[in-house]
């Protein structure tokens, strides 16, 4: 089965595309993740590196819409044994091009999050959300939500990684920056926020599969609290029920029940006789105490049997 990750990422590809700016904003989203620029004997080229068919189909069909015309496609195979697509973009017009992708002409790439060129890609909201369904597509990387809640994405430089936290801040999220040995990342750490950027984005399948497993995780957590809870409960009434018969014994010890009220005998026997049972329960096999009542017979009784501890120490 494919990781979650690779379930958000062909979730999005599905997104239909819209307004020209938000194809753009997809299409910067991606270069600005996982693309490089090169200038060769070739021309000027732009490389975007995916292992996923989904997201090199959805390259083409941004490419094809933005610029009426197709990628290159190289295919290999990592280390890993993992399939890796790399596709080459040739504008006729690189300047207007990396214009058009708030990337400014220089080698390497380095995104500027408070230029004026990055802020008219983003002026509408559903630029915003286009572009963080790009960085997703590029770079993004989300655990699996029946484990953990962790989101990032990853991207080459340290500004691609700011580019997208202040994206994200737009939707009052707040990420932090990561820095790896292959380059840096925005991540996001708790079920809401990623629930949020998923909905954002468009991943909606993927998004109820993570809210499920989180409803899942509340109703465990809550029967697992539950459980504590009554067993702490079950503990504390044990011990006090042990405490309680040490103390009739030690009085049946040095003085004998006889020494007792009618009412503490009562208590002391009802206690010896049902040497488990809650107070609750003695209240109900008494002869028309409640539970306080009990309690309090019983407390009197530990003052008895700790007035015999102070005179013989031993004890």
């Amino acid at each position: 089965m494919p990781s979650f990750s690779a379930r958000v990422k062909e979730d999005l590809c599905l997104v239909p595309l819209k307004t020209k700016p938000c194809i753009c904003a997809e299409l910067a989203g991606l270069a600005h993740a996982c693309g490089t620029l090169s200038l060769g004997a070739g021309g000027f080229r732009l490389k975007l590196l995916t292992e996923h068919k989904s997201v090199v189909t959805r390259i083409f069909s941004l490419v094809k819409r933005l610029y009426d015309m197709d990628p290159q496609l190289r295919q290999s195979s990592s280390p890993l044994q993992k399939e890796i697509y790399e596709l080459r973009i040739q504008p006729a017009d690189p300047p207007a091009f990396l214009e058009d992708l708030a990337i400014p002409f220089a080698l390497p790439f380095r995104i500027d999050s408070a230029s004026p060129l990055f802020a008219a890609l983003l002026a509408e909201e559903g630029c915003r959300a286009a572009y963080l369904r790009g960085a997703i597509l590029g770079g993004g990387v989300i655990s699996d939500p029946n484990r953990d809640y962790h989101m990032e994405f990853i991207s080459g430089s340290r500004a691609s990684a700011q580019a997208v936290i202040a994206v994200l801040a737009h939707f009052s999220l707040h990420a932090k920056c990561l820095e790896r040995k292959s380059g840096f990342s925005a991540y996001l750490k708790d079920a809401q926020s990623i629930s949020e950027v998923l909905t954002l984005t468009g991943a909606h399948s993927c998004m109820l599969e993570l809210e499920n497993a989180r409803m899942v995780k509340d109703i465990r957590n809550t029967v697992n609290r539950q459980i504590n809870f009554e067993n702490a409960n079950i503990d504390k009434v044990v011990r006090s029920a042990m405490a309680q018969t040490r103390n009739i014994q030690l009085i049946a010890e040095y003085q004998g029940l006889e020494s007792l009220s009618p009412a503490l005998r009562e208590a002391a026997e009802l206690r010896l006789r049902y040497p488990e049972a809650p107070l609750s329960e003695l209240a109900l096999l008494s002869d028309g105490l409640s539970r306080s009542g009990i309690n309090n017979r019983l407390r009197k009784i530990a003052e008895i049997a700790d007035a015999i501890r102070s005179a013989h120490p031993e004890k």
